[in-house]
């Protein structure tokens, strides 16, 4: 009998204290929750210790320089692992598809190129609050009232606040039905400290490796792979708010959303974070999580 009460404390200790996505956590059955019949779940939960880093870049495929902002993130994520996490909005005049829509011929052979819009209602609306100038530019955790920088300063600014203590700590789950491609998140934030103001949770619909056109300094090249795209929000452009923010408090919020037909569900991701509503619009915490395991 103690053997199996070590056990069952120790598989206790495992499942809350683990920062790794772990497939079907939830101890209900997922099967009967709302009459659908879910064929994926994962599920990830803060480490209360580490304060994750939203990266969130302009760029555009016509945008030369561009892909320079993407290998700098790239090496970032390398160089700090996933306490980054990055997402691209494809905004502004470089991210327009060229013609009115119907894209030129790059390279001379009769095929219009460029013809893939990856422009969004609400990444439009990020682009103007912040007030992007040019791409490529980013937010690091929308520090400093969301300060649009360049690709030079984006190191800097994560060390500057990479080993804050976290305030909030977020726990997301997915499920994911094929049938149907609807993809579901359940978020529960608690409180780590109490905090004033108003805070907002906000999710996004990432997908990862689209490989489509993009001009990279200079050379138009056909099979570029775009990395974190932003595809939709889940909660609307501005997210939803959190009722109440004093040390324990726990909110928990529900949202789905269906994929689009040509979005492919394995690279798709969802990312959760917590932001001061504006005009700080800080992000105190976020999380990332696959809707669909590997």
């Amino acid at each position: 009998m103690k053997n199996i009460y070590l056990l069952l404390s120790i598989l206790t200790l495992l499942i809350f204290t683990s920062c790794d996505k772990i497939d079907n956590p939830i101890p209900q059955d997922v099967t009967s929750v709302d009459g659908i019949n879910w064929d994926d779940s994962l599920y990830v939960k803060s480490n209360p210790n580490i304060r994750k880093i939203l990266i969130e870049e302009f760029t555009g495929h016509l945008c030369t320089y561009c892909p320079d902002g993407a290998r700098e993130i790239d090496r970032l994520v390398d160089l700090y692992g996933s306490q980054i996490i990055p997402l691209s909005f494809h905004a502004g005049s470089f991210a327009d598809v060229p013609a009115g829509g119907n894209g030129f011929d790059a390279n001379g052979d009769g095929i219009m190129d460029y013809t893939t819009n990856f422009k969004t209602v609400s990444g439009a609306a990020y682009y103007s609050t912040f007030g992007v100038a040019s791409n490529p530019a980013a937010t690091v955790s929308r520090i400093n009232n969301a300060t649009i920088t360049g690709l030079a300063q984006w190191d800097a600014d994560i060390q500057t606040i990479m080993n804050n203590t976290p305030q909030v700590s977020i726990e997301l789950s997915t499920q994911y039905d094929d049938s149907t491609r609807i993809v579901k998140a359940t978020v529960n934030t608690e409180w780590l400290s109490s905090v004033t103001g108003d805070y907002n949770l906000q999710l996004y619909l990432v997908q990862d490796s689209v490989v489509d056109w993009q001009l990279d300094n200079s050379t138009h090249k056909p099979l570029y792979i775009h990395r974190h795209v932003f595809r939709k929000v889940l909660n609307g452009t501005w997210g939803s708010p959190i009722a109440s923010t004093n040390i324990g408090d726990i909110d928990k919020q529900v949202h789905a959303i269906e994929l689009d037909a040509n979005w492919k569900k394995e690279n798709c991701i969802v990312i959760a974070h917590i932001y001061k509503a504006g005009p700080s619009y800080e992000v105190l915490q976020a999380e990332e999580l696959h809707i669909v395991s590997h």
